[in-house]
């Protein structure tokens, strides 16, 4: 990001900032707005955060008081819970449009949704008559793309604050595709402190419905590209219809199980025998190859027979049901694709370790 627009490029990564922006823009010069929306000639006025229905809109477009077009801008951020639906059953009831705002490549939004990119929706003021707003809307429709350009690249070099959301949310959508056809799936959501990350899964090959493995991986911040992120092969087991205790100690088991292919060495060989070295270079784990712990028999003997709370002895856990070695993978040597590539393959990996497993206990 050239350095004159780091000012400008915080503004925008606010999504309230930027919705006002939109908003200042539209003001000085409604027809470019009009004109990407494809919406009729006439007189238009906009409102920054209609409030309905537990609603708040980004953006929403009014002819002579009369709603016609709803804007949500997405950023950093994703739809959460049924937000989408919400404004949608609003929007219905005056048959405005509905227009999804966004830089994700293929993230096609539900229908009625609409997408626009936002480099084409703030790059429309760049032939305003207004030189003003067409300078304005020029520079934060070159960052955007900037941004979008860079989450195409290695990801420790990127600088705009959207790119690794960008990155996990694209991951995550390629890899989706792929892991349907595998009984798969995959998807990018946020840490508790809000850092992007994404997870992509395949079920056990145990046949247990509850039973996973999975990669779970974090970006560690916005705020230095270049460090590095968490990279973590895991199993998890849903509660289905048993206790959480039941749900952990199917976990441990399962992870118990699995270790030896859990860790650094055997994920780098691994690697290395696909004749993708590179990708195993990039990763790097503690002494004990990513586990908390060294695998000490008796230990994870006393805590299967307890009740299996609190910290795992040897794993990283969330709720003691989703297991996992802990690896770190240095994103200035990657770019999106060689992550998906290093997802699938360790997946593979983990899911063919876990064939064996169950063959040999067979």
């Amino acid at each position: 990001m050239p350095e004159n627009n780091e000012a400008l490029g915080r503004l925008i990564a606010n999504e309230n900032s930027a919705s006002d922006l939109l908003a200042f823009l539209f003001e000085r010069d409604p027809a470019p707005l009009i004109r990407v929306l494809g919406l009729p000639d006439g007189e238009y006025r906009v409102r920054r955060e209609g409030k309905a229905a537990r609603s708040r809109f980004d953006l929403v477009v009014y002819r002579e008081n009369h709603p016609v077009a709803v804007l949500e801008l997405k950023g950093a951020s994703t739809e959460h819970g049924d937000q989408l639906d919400r404004y949608q059953a609003w929007a219905a009831k005056y048959s405005a449009a509905l227009f999804y705002c966004t830089l994700d490549r293929g993230d096609v939004p539900p229908d009625p949704w609409r997408a626009v990119g936002l480099v084409e929706l703030y790059g429309a003021w760049r032939d305003s008559t207004d030189p003003h707003v067409a300078w304005l809307g020029g520079e934060i429709a070159g960052l955007f793309a900037s941004w979008d350009q860079q989450a195409e690249g290695i990801i420790g070099e990127s600088r705009g604050w959207y790119v690794p959301d960008l990155v996990t949310r694209r991951v995550a959508l390629d890899l989706d595709k792929v892991l349907r056809e595998r009984d798969g799936e995959a998807e990018a959501t946020r840490t508790n402190p809000g850092n992007p990350m994404f997870l992509a899964w395949r079920r056990h090959p145990n046949g247990d419905p509850n039973a996973w493995i999975g990669v779970d991986v974090r970006s560690e911040g916005r705020m230095t590209p270049a460090a590095r992120w968490l990279f973590r092969p895991c199993v998890q087991v849903e509660l289905g219809d048993g206790t959480a205790v039941e749900a952990r100690r199917k976990a441990h088991d399962l992870a118990v199980a699995l270790l030896p292919a859990m860790v650094l060495p055997a994920i780098q060989r691994m690697l290395t025998d696909l004749s993708r070295p590179e990708l195993g270079q990039a990763l790097s784990a503690n002494e004990h190859g990513g586990l908390a712990r060294p695998a000490d028999a008796a230990v994870l003997d006393e805590f299967r027979n307890g009740d299996l709370s609190g910290f795992h002895p040897v794993f990283r856990n969330d709720w003691n049901r989703r297991l996992a070695t802990q690896l770190s993978l240095d994103v200035t040597r990657v770019d999106r694709f060689q992550l998906a590539d290093l997802t699938l393959a360790v997946l593979d990996h983990l899911v063919a370790s876990a064939r064996e497993l169950v063959v040999d206990q067979g």
